[in-house]
């Protein structure tokens, strides 16, 4: 037996606590693990081994609940929180990981509970072994009561959602699109023109022995399909010669469309990446101004400024609702990104989609609203205000915009062009289809200001 399979019980118990802190303690997945991989200094196979145990049961969720239900005849709400993680555990272990004997998977959870939980280990014992002796019969197919249960235990998406997108689309589109979130996410990049040019980057990265893809549409932006080493530690990354970024993030900037000199106001900033990008396109001549209601993320900012050469943002601790009347007119261009349902990026963050609740749909809308009138009087006469998200619920979307202009006269849409962006806008707006334009979820609206 090999150092790493004797740690393996170990990492299973780290993969407890992960889970716990993520479901239990509403940390994010991607923080939480990262945080462990670096506390506990978790090897190469170990690590995989962790994160496969940690991001697989996030994913595979709400079926492995259906499962447990089946299995316990008790919802999961009245059942342990701690057994209920060290049965998702068990089970995921039983139906998705091969390389692990269903015997080892109940014998591991068993001591997990016994060290874990007062009394419990036999229930656990119970339910695991009944699931090995009843496989054949807790498939999809035999616990889906309705075909929109089978589409959420299919393609793992909460079954309120599937409901709701059927009734917003059609089964076939949700499908489709339950399916794209449902697949790895690629790794893309924009290569910073502040720092490189795009060959010299490209060959460099080669030459490293990286292997890239380049987008059809953009040339500073890449897709890493391998790579080598941490990314976080890469010169490439640490000097700012590249920054994350998905395809639909990047059009954004692009419909600002920001030119060198102008004054540019942000008022819902972080992480900062669209910020960022539009000091690239100025070719860091200008002002922008990132706004955001958490200081902390105001550092990161500052921190990523520094990476990548920026030199012309400042940043103002600021709620986009309570922008002062000193700004009034004092802006060439205006970008709310406002704060969303975010039901576009569902493929990069598992962990989001259970914490959805359908209230938020409607909810949030009110709080769009009064970001977007609040900006509206710091645009310039003859500026440009954009509103963007990265959702694709209408309600949040069409509506918040159609609602502004009707209760804002002195705006007008400003329509994007067919040949702007490579999504054809409808009705002057753009609303990206993660399964039929392959990229993330987003909206984008153009406002001109004209006199009122």
């Amino acid at each position: 037996m090999t150092d790493t399979q004797t740690q393996i019980p170990n990492i299973r118990r780290l993969a407890l606590q992960a889970l716990s802190d993520i479901n239990r303690g509403g940390a994010y997945a991607n923080v939480v693990l990262k945080q462990y991989i670096s506390k506990y200094g978790l090897g190469d196979l170990d690590r995989r081994f962790f994160t496969e145990l940690v991001y697989g049961v996030i994913r595979r969720r709400n079926y492995l609940d259906a499962i447990i239900e089946h299995l316990t005849k008790k919802k999961i709400k009245k059942l342990s929180s701690l057994v209920v993680e060290i049965l998702r555990l068990g089970l995921y272990q039983m139906i998705y990981m091969d390389k692990v004997p269903n015997s080892a998977a109940v014998n591991e959870s068993v001591k997990l509970a016994k060290k874990m939980t007062r009394g419990l280990s036999g229930f656990v014992n119970g339910v695991l072994r009944n699931a090995d002796r009843q496989a054949e019969s807790l498939t999809i197919e035999d616990l889906a009561k309705t075909p929109i249960d089978r589409i959420a235990y299919t393609y793992n998406q909460p079954t309120w959602l599937v409901d709701y997108w059927c009734q917003q689309m059609g089964t076939e589109a949700t499908e489709e699109l339950c399916a794209w979130f449902n697949e790895k996410p690629y790794l893309s990049a924009r290569i910073n023109s502040l720092k490189t040019d795009v060959e010299g980057c490209i060959k460099e990265l080669e030459a490293a022995g990286w292997i890239l893809s380049r987008d059809q549409d953009f040339d500073d932006l890449i897709y890493i399909d391998k790579h080598l080493g941490s990314l976080e530690a890469s010169k490439f990354v640490k000097e700012g010669y590249i920054t994350f970024m998905d395809k639909a993030s990047l059009m954004v900037g692009r419909v600002v469309n920001p030119k060198p000199g102008e004054r540019i106001l942000d008022t819902c900033a972080a992480p900062g990446g669209k910020i960022m990008h539009m000091a690239s396109l100025m070719r860091n001549k200008g002002t922008l101004v990132a706004c955001d209601v958490y200081d902390h993320k105001l550092t990161l900012m500052k921190d990523n400024a520094k990476r990548l050469g920026v030199t012309i943002v400042k940043t103002c601790l600021q709620d986009g609702r309570e922008i002062p009347e000193s700004q009034a007119e004092f802006y060439d261009r205006v970008l709310v990104d406002a704060p969303c349902s975010g039901l576009g990026i569902l493929q990069k963050k598992l962990d989001m989609r259970w914490r959805k609740e359908p209230s938020s749909l409607t909810d949030l809308p009110k709080l769009q609203a009064a970001i977007l009138n609040r900006a509206a009087m710091t645009v310039k006469e003859g500026g440009i205000l954009v509103y963007s998200t990265c959702t694709i619920n209408p309600l949040e979307n069409q509506e918040v915009v159609k609602t502004f202009l009707k209760d804002h006269k002195e705006f007008r849409l400003d329509p994007i062009g067919p040949d702007e962006l490579p999504v054809a806008p409808v009705d002057g707006m753009v609303t990206v289809n993660p399964a039929r334009h392959d990229m993330d979820g987003f909206f984008m609206a153009r406002m001109r200001k004209e006199k009122a």
